[in-house]
């Protein structure tokens, strides 16, 4: 049995422009973010790609993403389960500090503080992701709106060598997997045009790693 995974980050919040630490903490949309979510609704709905399964982090800001870029793609926000296993890396006493306190690599670091290992969110998200797939039909294309932090574990973990400079980050990128059989394969990564939301002062919203 094969189907399609679109991992979507949400889009911009106010803790991302203030460079706080945001896991398993939220904050809100910015004005930016919103339009980010309605271009990458737009892009994806674009492409001819018709939801079958939708899914997202509990967190508020990956549920108005979700909605946002539904109701601009597709003109309409059907039912969506919310999945805790879909949140972000739980950060503990550092959750919206400053991000110059992060430690890299994040290893076993967060635990001590009340947080996760980098293995106890991975095997969370990725069994959360399986069991997703796991109940989807042959063919279905499903959509879970997640986190930067999750999404970049994953695709590490699936491509443990990819070409230095290829990867994109940033808020409403949109990560393609395909199931098989208890498998996930990366496709490709989506990255819609959000140029016209550039601006002076504004953080970068795509980043290639």
């Amino acid at each position: 049995m094969t189907a399609s995974l679109y991992l979507l980050r949400h889009g911009e919040t106010l803790f991302n422009v203030q460079n706080k630490t945001q896991g398993w903490c939220d904050s809100p949309l910015t004005e930016r973010g919103v339009e980010q979510c309605r271009i990458a609704g737009k892009e994806l709905a674009g492409r001819g790609i018709v939801f079958d399964r939708l899914y997202s982090s509990t967190s508020e800001r990956c549920c108005d993403t979700l909605e946002l870029a539904l109701e601009a793609g597709w003109g309409e926000v059907p039912h969506y389960e919310r999945l805790k296993g879909l949140k972000e890396h739980n950060f503990g006493a550092f959750e919206a500090k400053d991000q110059f306190l992060e430690r890299f690599p994040h290893g076993d670091f967060y635990k001590a503080y009340g947080g996760e290992t980098d293995e106890e969110c991975l095997e969370r998200f990725r069994a959360t992701l399986l069991d997703i797939m796991a109940n989807a039909k042959d063919g279905e294309q499903v959509l879970a709106v997640t986190h930067g932090g999750t999404c970049i574990m994953l695709f590490h973990d699936l491509v443990p060598r990819p070409e230095p400079g290829t990867v994109p980050f940033g808020n409403c990128v949109c990560y393609h997997y395909e199931y098989d059989n208890g498998t996930l394969r990366w496709v490709e990564s989506i990255v819609a045009d959000f140029s016209t939301l550039d601006g002076p002062g504004l953080p970068p919203q795509v980043r290639y790693r």
